[in-house]
């Protein structure tokens, strides 16, 4: 079946009145995607078509040095662009001026370092909707303490005319109580970071007015590459609103402090474009920017065989937008989380998955991921046939596509020959290893490298285990006399989702985008699980078992008196490298 739902939540009101997935099983039905026994705990870059790169749309007539601050922090930086600017989403930031309450104004070009990034904050986020007091009015600490060191925060009013002024007089008294706590280097340093406006949005005459009136209205932010980007929702994990409160129509409150998630996946995404940095990729292009809506398919022209074998690396590129550049992220960008996946079309006119990913609950998303292994269904060249999915017919999410795959040369001294399917997944259940018999595969003498790869994520289950979404399935792979395991012990946690926002997570999702899972994580793509058989295979052949447990134990089935949608997406591949 090409489209496998991935999980469905009641991510939000907004998403509340979605058509039901396919298993009939909805929020409002059973509560999935919370897994059983979660106990609180304490709390790339973009690729549109001329992004994600360190001189993406820099002015370089004059040599850059990167201020000490930028070397000391380790982090990479470029000069002020030099346009075209625009104030749409994902346009390139222009220079601007803003009144401080200290009487200065701050100037985005005559602050630049080109290692820093700036997230505007303003009053009118409420604590939830049962508690309409503004996330202005505590965590400042919490905020600082969650953040990085080369953020900017900005505090704009958008009260109206008459409570604006006592907003933003309440807002500096608090900066500078915090400031008071701290020692006199750090205060120092912050009192560089914090800055209040002291003009409500409404009235300001440079271009963060029109940002700050639409779709930055919940909030926005300046990327590393100069970008223009759209914010998230606040709601923290460790602060559910009491049962005996009034209905909410989402059950955590929010928290300033999760403002600081939108600088750490910043930094990722250009911790991510560094790694890029002297390459020269051949890039081809698939989508451009079109708004689809579930799946789609499409032809392209490789070079020649000759040409690709110049090539050791093949990575996908996927940046997911929201069709309207001008509305803020929530409400916009689809409500659910679905496997997404590119397939190519195979010589026997057979669909390969060569890359998956699980869509975000109402954010924008930019996922890489490496795909070497697949360079052997591309190297003859010529024409290929792409397949992209990433909803269900009856609950299609338009979303703006931007998808390439990009070749490398890093000199690895060695390319993918051959790949062989061994496995794919099933239910996960009692019957489980009878799907996945023992394989033998012929491994040629000359080969360099022999390794397992593997796609494998976990969905739905039952009320009993949270397998396999929300369970430690394991995954134990035998092969001459050694062993390989895929572990899980994230999932059915609080809140491990939340460091792979530094990891091509977008971060400050709706739903519930904390909770560890089984093998995936919401708006993230799905790293493959790699084991390098070296020392395994001492033969020309690869003997292989594969078996699925939990607990240590055989895959379960159904508690008693449930029923069960368990089942992991699986695709696991012996790949020989030459």
């Amino acid at each position: 079946m090409l489209f496998r739902p991935g999980l469905v939540v009641c991510a939000l009101v907004l998403a509340c009145g979605s058509p039901k997935p396919a298993d009939s099983t909805a929020a409002a039905d059973v509560a999935p995607d919370v897994p059983a026994d979660v106990t609180a705990v304490a709390a790339d870059a973009e690729a549109g078509p001329d992004e994600g790169s360190l001189d993406s749309g820099a002015d370089d007539s004059d040599v850059f040095a990167p201020a000490p601050a930028c070397v000391d922090g380790g982090w990479s930086a470029q000069p002020f662009a030099a346009g075209p600017y625009g104030t749409h989403r994902h346009d390139l930031a222009d220079d601007f001026a803003l009144p401080m309450t200290d009487g200065t104004t701050w100037s985005l070009k005559q602050n630049w370092l080109g290692c820093e990034t700036y997230v505007f904050v303003p009053d009118t986020i409420a604590v939830s909707d049962v508690d309409p007091t503004s996330i202005w009015t505590k965590d400042l600490n919490n905020l600082v303490k969650a953040s990085p060191k080369n953020v900017h925060y900005f505090f704009v009013s958008l009260q109206s005319a008459a409570n604006a002024q006592p907003s933003i007089d309440a807002m500096q008294t608090r900066v500078d109580a915090f400031l008071a706590t701290l020692a006199d280097p750090d205060a120092a340093f912050w009192r560089a970071h914090l800055h209040v406006v002291a003009t409500r949005a409404q009235e300001l005459t440079d271009w963060p007015h029109a940002v700050l009136t639409t779709h930055g209205q919940i909030g926005f932010g300046i990327d590393r590459f100069q970008r223009i980007r759209g914010f998230g929702l606040l709601a923290d994990v460790t602060r559910p609103i009491p049962a005996q409160q009034p209905p909410s129509s989402w059950p955590f409150k929010a928290n300033l402090a999760y403002a600081a998630n939108e600088a750490l996946m910043y930094n990722g995404e250009a911790a991510r474009a560094d790694l890029r940095v002297g390459e020269t990729p051949y890039v081809v292009t698939a989508w451009q920017g079109e708004t689809l809506a579930q799946m789609a398919d499409t032809d392209v022209t490789l070079t020649t065989a000759d040409k690709l074998a110049g090539y050791d690396t093949l990575e996908i590129d996927v940046d997911m937008r929201c069709p309207d550049a001008d509305k803020p992220e929530p409400g916009n960008c689809g409500a659910w989380d679905y496997i997404a996946y590119l397939a190519v079309r195979d010589d026997a006119g057979n669909n390969i998955e060569i890359a998956r990913f699980i869509t975000s609950y109402h954010r924008e998303t930019h996922w890489t991921v490496d795909a070497t292994p697949m360079l052997v269904y591309l190297r003859s060249g010529g024409v290929k046939h792409l397949h992209w999915e990433f909803a269900p017919s009856w609950n299609t999410q338009p979303t703006s596509t931007y998808l390439s795959l990009r070749f490398v040369n890093r000199n690895k001294g060695m390319q993918p020959t051959s790949v062989t399917k061994l496995w794919a997944g099933g239910n996960f259940d009692s019957k489980y290893d009878a799907l996945h018999l023992d394989q033998n595969v012929a491994v040629p003498a000359g080969a360099k490298k022999v390794e397992l790869w593997a796609l494998i994520t976990g969905h739905g289950g039952d009320s009993g285990t949270g397998c396999a979404e929300f369970c430690n399935h394991q995954h134990v792979f035998s092969v001459g006399g050694m062993t390989f395991k895929k572990l899980h012990p994230e999932a059915g946690s609080s809140n491990k989702c939340m460091p792979n926002m530094s990891k091509g997570m977008t971060p400050n999702q709706g739903g519930t985008w904390w909770y560890g899972r089984g093998g995936w994580c919401p708006g993230m793509q799905v790293d493959p699980w790699v084991a390098d058989l070296a020392g395994a295979i001492t033969t020309t052949t690869a003997s292989l078992t594969y078996h699925g447990q939990f607990a240590g134990k055989s895959p379960p089935d159904p508690t008693p008196g449930t029923s069960s949608t368990a089942n992991i997406d699986g695709a696991v591949w012996l790949v020989v490298y030459q």
